[in-house]
């Protein structure tokens, strides 16, 4: 897949997964940003009924320290964050994408990335291509605008895109059915840069649960739903044991610790009571050690890792690393619990 269409796919929240949308050999030239954004407030600050209020950061570690802060359908049901790009979306093609400071124009990728493709057939075959300037945008600024319909390995969808003041925002839907341009211009004249790296927890379903607004560590790849926990992955690691998680609806401290120790790779596992805070309220600390004499059956690689996990009455926040990393990176744990706010 060419860098549109893994762009594109990015767009879509393909909870299910979908091995179209992937390409583990593909690499991008570095470019400088068309625009660096700027703080800037949102044309229209309420949420709208049908509507939910989420957040983009931009994790990337030599990146703007800024969020876009916007509003998404109810029906939004996944959310994946990495690098300075966000999509928010509900099945495999219905969705809103953010990337903060693209490094190209919509009119380079039109050219580079779409047209050489253009009514070519088979899987990267894209069609009906448009492209246009002085579209209604963002900061009151006028945008680019481009669209496509992409076949997409026989999942075919319609995608558009607009890019101004430094955000470029993309809307995309199955080709057969509609459009609705309208929620696509509600998204857009809800869009604001706000300074800092925040997110929110969960950014998916109808509002009204219980939410949690955190900041990423800047040494994580990704924030991904899972359940109705936010992980944060680290990039490189080589177990899913070095992650970590925030969860607004934990379940019982007690039942967790009970379930560890059953586990025969599972040792020390301990307990204490109002050992921290979250957010002004008292948490209990669970840490246990998960060692592994070899390989398994899963690639999981042999070792030792700690885990541990600060507990609220309306919050849970987990990480786990090896005995090396809690030594040198505990302020990252700690800092993470610290930027915790309830909604």
């Amino acid at each position: 897949m060419r860098r549109r269409l893994l762009r594109l796919c990015a767009v879509l929240i393909l909870v299910a997964g979908a091995a179209a949308c992937s390409d583990s050999d593909h690499t991008e030239p570095r470019r400088e940003p068309t625009v660096m954004p700027k703080p800037f407030a949102a044309e229209v600050t309420a949420v709208p009924a049908g509507f939910r209020e989420v957040l983009c950061p931009d994790l990337r570690g030599d990146g703007t320290g800024l969020t876009v802060r916007l509003v998404v359908p109810i029906a939004t049901t996944g959310m994946q964050q990495s690098d300075g790009s966000c999509s928010f979306g509900r099945g495999f093609v219905r969705g809103v994408g953010v990337q903060i400071a693209p490094r190209q124009t919509l009119a380079e990728q039109r050219a580079e990335e779409l047209e050489p493709f253009e009514d070519t057939g088979g899987d990267d075959s894209v069609s009906d291509i448009t492209y246009r300037t002085g579209v209604p945008g963002l900061d009151g600024q006028r945008a680019e605008e481009l669209g496509v319909e992409v076949y997409n390995d026989g999942l075919p969808f319609w995608s558009v895109s607009i890019q101004a003041a430094g955000v470029e925002l993309s809307w995309s839907v199955p080709a057969d059915k509609p459009r609705r341009l309208a929620d696509f211009d509600t998204v857009r004249r809800s869009v604001a840069v706000v300074q800092g790296t925040r997110t929110l927890c969960p950014s998916w379903g109808r509002p009204g649960r219980s939410e949690l607004t955190f900041s990423p560590p800047k040494d994580i790849g990704s924030v991904e739903r899972e359940g109705d926990r936010c992980v944060l992955y680290v990039d490189g690691a080589p177990t899913v044991l070095e992650h970590g998680i925030v969860d607004p609806s934990p379940s019982s401290l007690e039942r967790l610790a009970a379930r560890l120790r059953r586990d025969p790779e599972v040792s020390q596992v301990r307990r204490e009571r109002d050992a921290g805070m979250i957010d002004g309220e008292s948490a209990d600390r669970l840490t246990w050690v998960v060692t592994r004499t070899k390989e398994t059956e899963s690639y999981e690689p042999a070792g030792t890792w700690r885990l541990e996990v600060l507990q609220s009455a309306h919050a849970r926040v987990q990480w786990g690393g090896t005995p090396a990393w809690w030594r040198s990176h505990r302020s990252t744990y700690d800092e993470l619990v610290a930027s915790v706010r309830r909604d």
